[in-house]
């Protein structure tokens, strides 16, 4: 698919998103990191998506009062200020601090499954500062690539997309993402799959915090059809400043037909992403419109 031409809109959004970028590398992390949570919060005050992300979380927290989900997602909010602000700055002096800033646990598992040469799939979620941790993942030394979505914005697409560095290989989602997915696997990477999006008509619905969701089907499909080992990758800030990321292996269900094989292997890593999600609630990004009214 051809690049949109940029348009006035698309030149101040770049302008804009430098200008930010600039001073949050410029200030100490500790204060660049508490303004990004004060734009953040300035995002909830000004409502931004705020009637989606309080309706997400009527689906998801029906326990919850309205008054809790608003104090909820308020702290979201200021965490996703936080997300951008780290993310941003990998780019300069924090990128020689990353296993500083990013403990990995499980990375052993996933090392040990890439030994057989067939690659693996991980799986993971909007949580924590989630571009981070695929960052992480490459740079401990595990051959990764990740599955990515393209920005309307070429300039803003293109900044995106350059600040992990080589060390994360990426493949565009489209028509030729499959087998981009299979030649990855095939050079023995661990593709990265950001999983907690709707997917469409041609998505696999399963139950997704509780409600059916179209869920990326990728997964389930390669492991029931190839046997591809899947593992669930999801983090969490411990301090404002440093986070936990745990790499879990996604027990195969028993054998069976491929298609009930790839529904039952969508079910679990959406049950295991819903358990972290959960978990950290205030450290997810609620702003996906993620049910549109699929039935189970």
């Amino acid at each position: 698919m051809a690049d949109e031409p940029m348009t006035v809109r698309h030149h101040l959004e770049y302008a804009g998103l430098m200008a930010v970028a600039a001073t949050l590398r410029a200030l100490p992390r500790p204060l660049a990191l508490e303004v990004g949570a004060a734009i953040g919060a300035l995002g909830w005050a000004l409502r931004v998506r705020r009637r989606l992300v309080l309706s997400n979380l009527v689906q998801a927290l029906p326990a919850l009062s309205h008054r809790e989900r608003c104090r909820l997602a308020a702290r979201a909010a200021r965490n996703f200020g936080r997300v951008v602000a780290e993310f941003v700055r990998f780019a300069g002096r924090d990128r020689t601090r990353l296993r500083e800033l990013v403990a990995l646990h499980g990375t052993d598992c996933l090392r040990a499954a890439l030994e057989r040469g067939q690659g693996a799939i991980v799986v993971t979620a909007h949580l924590g500062s989630w571009a981070l941790y695929v960052t992480a993942l490459a740079e401990a030394g595990i051959p990764s690539a990740l599955l990515v979505g393209k920005q309307h914005n070429r300039k803003v697409d293109d900044f995106i997309l350059s600040i992990p560095g080589e060390a994360v290989h990426f493949i565009s989602k489209g028509r030729a993402s499959p087998r981009d997915i299979l030649r990855s696997l095939k050079d023995n990477r661990a593709v990265v799959m950001v999983a907690d999006q709707h997917s469409g008509p041609r998505g696999e619905v399963a139950p997704f915090l509780g409600r059916p969701a179209s869920t990326l089907p990728l997964p389930g499909a390669l492991a029931a059809r190839q046997g591809t080992p899947i593992f669930v990758l999801a983090g969490h800030r411990v301090t404002r400043g440093t986070h936990r990321v745990e790499i879990t292996p996604l027990e195969r269900p028993p054998s069976g037909e491929e298609a009930t094989l790839r529904h039952e292997i969508t079910v679990r890593c959406n049950e295991a992403l819903g358990a972290a999600i959960l978990a950290h609630p205030d450290q997810y990004f609620w702003y996906h419109r993620r049910w549109r009214g699929e039935q189970g």
